[in-house]
C-alpha cells in the first residue's frame, strides 16, 4: 500500500513539474494588447535631497569605521589579556 501511495505521489508531483495544462488552455497565453495608463510624474530629486542623502551616506560610513575601531580594540585587548 505504501509503494502505491509514493508512486501515486511521485506521479503527482511530475506532472505538476510538466505544467500540463488544462484541456482548454493554450501553452502560449497572448497579453493583452492595450496599453497602460500613464503612472505619476516623478520630480527629480532637489539639492537638499540630494545633500541630505551625501550626508546619511557620510555618517553611515563614520559609523562603520567607528564600529570597526571598537571591535579590532576588543580583539587585542582580549588577546592580551590571556
Amino acid at each position: 500500500m505504501a509503494v502505491r501511495a509514493t508512486k501515486l505521489l511521485l506521479a503527482v508531483f511530475v506532472v505538476f513539474l510538466l505544467g500540463a495544462a488544462p484541456a482548454g488552455a493554450s501553452t502560449l497565453a497572448q497579453p493583452p494588447t492595450t496599453t497602460a495608463p500613464a503612472g505619476p510624474v516623478i520630480d527629480a530629486p532637489s539639492e537638499a535631497d540630494t545633500a541630505k542623502s551625501r550626508n546619511n551616506l557620510i555618517i553611515g560610513a563614520v559609523a562603520v569605521v567607528l564600529l570597526g575601531i571598537v571591535v579590532y580594540g576588543n580583539r587585542t585587548r582580549a588577546k592580551k589579556k590571556k
